[in-house]
């Protein structure tokens, strides 16, 4: 029975359309029809056919009811309630309990005007109620109503409104369905999972409505790709439409098959990619987005359809997290075992703070003239009790995406400052401390408040305290970022741009960010690999800093031969592995009563 056009005539105003599509409602429906009495079922039937229902399976034994019910799955029940052996009240408690029966809608025929007998079917799950003897054109127009009712829900539930494709659960029936033929066949099918970017801004920056307009068009270009795709065409068991699904917000699956060739999938990929690429016409306005495609084989890649859709999922997400022109990925054990690792990082980093797995190391920042540690960069580590030691490369990234870097940022500042204080009091010297911060801490609503909040509490000094950020993220979203490092800047801290070099810094800009640090990144240090090498980008950046008013830092020094080449460019500090790799703040200690014996114990 067709359950999805109930409601949705593109003429509201004609009822013919209408009309049509109860008539075709009628025409599909099963209707069962359970009474002890046989002439009771014929005479239903009889008045019935007349107004055009054909499909119907009647009982008077009511003991198996159930059993055919399930097999059966009709539309609706039309269910006698005072029967011998097993009641309509029995039927009604047992459908109500079995998932798959419970929602089968259940019209009652009695010949009791009792309420309290009617309020215990309703109770029990009864839709409505008819007394017996029944009227021909009430029974019509109640059975109408509920097979209308039914169609209704049948919408809600498992159709997304905004495109009318199927929801997760109603895909997954018919593509099981599709899988269990491919099986018996010993045929391919396959999985994709698609991710439309830049939905979430598009909502932000031109309104929800123009979002949807865009996933209705985008569905709709969808459906025309796999219609339009010769190496795909004849790869669908079911109707199109019901081989699409709209998944998430802005993700949808779809599952083919059979497939002559685990490669006709890519095919398709790559016409979605290419197709939707092209802007879409909405409202006057053309919105280009793009999308991101994971592809997972059947069966070859999973057994059942859930795990087929989610490693397709798992695919998607390696596609977007590698970038390059290829926009879609094939789904492997390796990225099964990855994503399995990202999902243990996910979940430890939100407990790490409290379980006290999160450690602060200090790397030491040297003055080049005097030689002297004149303070350090707080650097964060990992080591988790259920995965051992993280790197930074593997989490940070995941903190930033997930949002967690925001409190895990925080903690750090607060513990750098701390410790930053106590190295002040102890060698009393103007210890200066580097902390870095990520573009989610910059753009968090609390950033100045917890900055500020962290210096008041510590009793570090504003003015030796610097905050890195990189040059890409900086460089992204500029103006407004100008504004935000205008904020923090009025804390007294000072700002510094971390490997620099490595991104596409427009000058202008650079001039225009309240700077007081450039840190020159390792990989043009890692150059200098001779006293007669001559390295003009660094000379460059270096006097382009200077210009702007701003100290130099030159990171990954590990050789005297770049220490001296620094010293050459009047760098006025490095960082690297000649003066001390990251260490815990106890080594640190170590490395400063080198430079500064306790004065304060004096």
């Amino acid at each position: 029975m067709n359950m999805r056009s109930i409601g949705t005539s593109d003429h509201p105003d004609d009822g013919t359309d209408e009309d049509a599509q109860y008539e075709s409602l009628i025409s599909s429906a099963t209707i069962m029809l359970v009474d002890d009495e046989p002439i009771n079922t014929e005479v239903l039937q009889t008045y019935l056919q007349g107004e055009g229902y054909t499909n119907f399976i009647a009982t008077c034994e009511s003991t198996k009811a159930l059993d055919i019910m399930r097999q059966k799955r009709p539309d609706v029940v039309l269910l006698d309630l005072m029967m011998p052996d097993v009641s309509g009240f029995d039927i009604l408690t047992a459908m109500r309990r079995d998932r798959k029966l419970h929602p089968i809608p259940v019209v009652i025929l009695t010949s009791s005007d009792d309420a309290e007998t009617k309020l215990k079917a309703l109770q029990l799950g009864a839709m409505d109620f008819l007394a017996k003897p029944v009227d021909a054109s009430e029974l019509a127009l109640r059975l109408r109503n509920t097979l209308a009712a039914k169609a209704y829900q049948h919408q809600l539930v498992n159709y997304d409104q905004l495109t009318g494709l199927p929801k997760l659960d109603a895909f997954l029936e018919v593509a099981a369905s599709t899988a269990a033929t491919l099986k018996e066949n010993n045929t391919n099918g396959a999985a994709l999972h698609i991710y439309v970017e830049n939905l979430k801004n598009i909502n932000k920056s031109m309104g929800r409505e123009i979002g949807n307009k865009l996933l209705q068009a985008f569905s709709r270009k969808l459906e025309q790709c796999i219609r339009s795709t010769e190496a795909i065409r004849s790869a669908f068991v079911a109707d199109v439409r019901t081989s699409i699904a709209r998944t998430g917000g802005d993700k949808f699956s779809v599952f083919l098959g059979p497939l002559e060739s685990p490669q006709n999938a890519a095919v398709l990929a790559r016409r979605i990619i290419i197709d939707t690429s092209e802007p879409f016409l909405l409202d006057g306005q053309q919105i280009f987005t793009s999308v991101k495609i994971g592809i997972a084989i059947f069966p070859d890649d999973a057994g059942n359809t859930l795990e087929l859709i989610h490693n397709a999922e798992t695919a998607m997400a390696h596609a977007r997290e590698r970038g390059g022109a290829e926009d879609y990925a094939f789904y492997s054990a390796e990225m099964n075992a990855e994503s399995t690792k990202i999902l243990a990082i996910e979940t430890g980093l939100r407990t790490a703070i409290e379980r006290e797995e999160l450690r602060v190391t200090y790397q030491p920042k040297v003055d080049l003239r005097t030689d002297k540690i004149i303070g350090a960069e707080a650097l964060i580590r990992w080591v988790s009790g259920e995965l051992g030691f993280v790197g930074p490369d593997e989490f940070v990234t995941i903190a930033e995406r997930t949002g967690q870097i925001v409190p895990i940022g925080a903690w750090i500042l607060e513990q750098a400052c701390i410790q930053a204080a106590q190295w002040r009091s102890t060698y009393a010297f103007d210890f200066r401390l580097a902390v870095n911060v990520s573009i989610k801490q910059l753009h968090d609503s609390d950033m100045v408040k917890t900055v500020q909040n962290v210096l008041d509490t510590s009793g570090f000094p504003a003015h030796c305290l610097t905050l890195e950020l990189t040059e890409g993220m900086v460089m992204e979203n500029a103006e407004s970022n100008i504004e935000l490092l205008h904020q923090l800047k009025s804390l007294g801290v000072k700002l510094s741009i971390d490997d620099f070099g490595t991104g596409y810094s427009s000058l202008s800009y650079l001039q225009r960010f309240p700077l007081d640090e450039l840190k020159i990144d390792r990989s043009f240090i890692e150059e200098v690999k001779s006293e007669a090498i001559r390295t003009p980008i660094v000379r460059a950046m270096v006097s382009l800093a200077h210009d702007l008013g701003m100290t130099v830092v030159a990171e990954g020094v590990e050789t005297e031969i770049q220490l001296n080449h620094m010293k050459m460019l009047e760098c006025e500090l490095f960082q690297g592995y000649l003066c001390s790799k990251p260490v815990i703040a106890k080594a640190f200690d170590a490395l400063l009563e080198n430079d500064y014996p306790r004065q304060s114990a004096a």
